[in-house]
């Protein structure tokens, strides 16, 4: 695997557990003034961070050659992926026992 892999890999990691980790909206970004989140901007943030993620995977792509075209079964498996990229910061979030 190559640097741009690696890259890509961890940035995913990153980008689907930071929705979960704190109480700033996109990245940390203060845009938003609430005492707590909702879950279902958690899932919007999640959402919003798997298109950066994507759009990241096809730059570094681009500038190792050509754009391969993919397919929708290639969105749904790197999708789930992210989705189990997400869980521990999920858990620790929603099922840890405070």
């Amino acid at each position: 695997m190559t640097v741009s892999g690696w890259v890509l890999l961890g940035a995913g990691l990153v980008l689907a557990s930071l929705p979960f980790m704190g109480e700033r909206f996109f990245l940390g970004l203060p845009l938003l003034r609430a005492a707590r989140k909702k879950p279902w901007l958690h899932v919007v943030e999640f959402l919003l961070a798997y298109g950066l993620f994507v759009v990241v995977g096809l730059a570094l792509e681009k500038t190792l050659g050509q754009i391969a075209s993919q397919g929708w079964a290639f969105y749904a498996a790197t999708f789930l992926l992210f989705v189990v990229a997400a869980f521990p910061a999920f858990a620790h979030r929603y099922l840890w026992d405070r």
